[in-house]
């Protein structure tokens, strides 16, 4: 399963199907969000991704090595992996309220058993964002305040892809700095 949250940890998008065995970038490339990206995303809007995944308009990866290895390469990934733990929380606190979803024990042996597990997921994600705008302990445990999400200019958006990740670190790197976050400080 695909998971696509918000700041506030609420699930807005997910893809189930696919095994486990199945790269995550392989499976994003199966989505509707990745296939008709102008459906779901406006002029502007993206999602961050671990380095795996491929760059585009709407999915701005971590930098790969050797480019990763530049400094302001090596904090903007930084600052995309505090973001993207959101992304990580969320999971966790999905599977901390239904416990079923660590380890489904339904059999799947045709369809017919695929789609009820399809179901139960969906059901649980449901009730993931019905709980989290109602308010729980879950609340009181991950009540980090949201970083802010850079935005760009839509004349940066219309560029090319590159133009716009470089755009979208800029901002980032700004903010970061303003708020001491960078520069990354080792062994502190």
């Amino acid at each position: 399963m695909q998971v696509i949250c918000d700041n506030d940890k609420r699930i807005t998008a997910i893809f189930i199907g696919y095994p486990g065995s199945c790269a995550d970038s392989t499976v994003f490339k199966k989505t509707p969000i990745y296939r008709k990206p102008t459906d779901y995303f406006s002029k502007g809007q993206y999602l961050m991704a671990d380095s795996a995944y491929s760059l585009t308009h709407n999915c701005i990866p971590a930098y790969k090595a050797p480019t990763a290895n530049l400094q302001e390469n090596t904090e903007f990934n930084y600052c995309l992996a505090r973001s993207r733990v959101r992304n990580e929380n969320c999971i966790g606190i999905l599977k901390g309220r239904f416990a079923s979803l660590q380890e489904m024990r339904q059999q799947i042996r045709n369809v017919n058993d695929m789609r009820i597990i399809i179901d139960w997921t969906v059901a649980c994600c449901v009730l993931h964002n019905m709980l989290a705008c109602l308010g729980d302990q879950w609340d009181d445990m991950y009540t980090d305040k949201p970083d802010e999400v850079p935005q760009v200019s839509e004349n940066v958006a219309n560029g090319t892809r590159e133009t716009f990740r470089e755009a979208v670190k800029k901002i980032t790197l700004e903010t970061n700095y303003a708020k001491g976050v960078l520069p990354i400080r080792h062994g502190a």
